[in-house]
């Protein structure tokens, strides 16, 4: 079923890494419900690791927003810091994250704000190959 754009939803995220399958839970069902199934598990994988970086290195209690424009759906993270997140070399105990990110997706980016970032990502329909 495909509703009609625009549409969102919010999830405030845990203060933990250990509480983030509620996150991808939630991502999963809102994706599945605005027809967007095909990209669920992609969009858990980037999720997981948007919301990681964000606890792990962000203030404040951070939020999920999935937002369905029409075309894209948009995954956001918002926290309190301003610090940019950077890519770093990736090896056997981690600097994957952002790669994934960029790989799974059709855009990712951050926007930065006065009291802290939005870390985003757009994916279509289809997984990207």
């Amino acid at each position: 079923m495909e509703v009609p754009a625009p549409v969102d939803a919010e999830c405030a995220l845990p203060e933990s890494v250990a509480g983030l399958a509620s996150a991808r839970d939630f991502t999963r069902a809102t994706l599945t419900g605005w027809g967007f199934g095909a990209v669920a598990d992609d969009a858990q994988l980037i999720v997981t690791e948007l919301a990681t970086n964000a606890v792990q290195h962000g203030k404040g209690k951070p939020v999920l927003r999935l937002k369905y424009t029409g075309s894209v759906v948009r995954l956001e993270i918002a926290d309190d810091s301003t610090a940019l997140p950077a890519t770093r070399e990736s090896g056997p105990d981690g600097g994957w994250g952002l790669r994934l990110v960029q790989e799974l997706s059709l855009a990712w980016g951050v926007t930065p704000g006065a009291s802290g970032k939005v870390v985003w990502c757009e994916l279509g329909r289809t997984p990207r190959e």
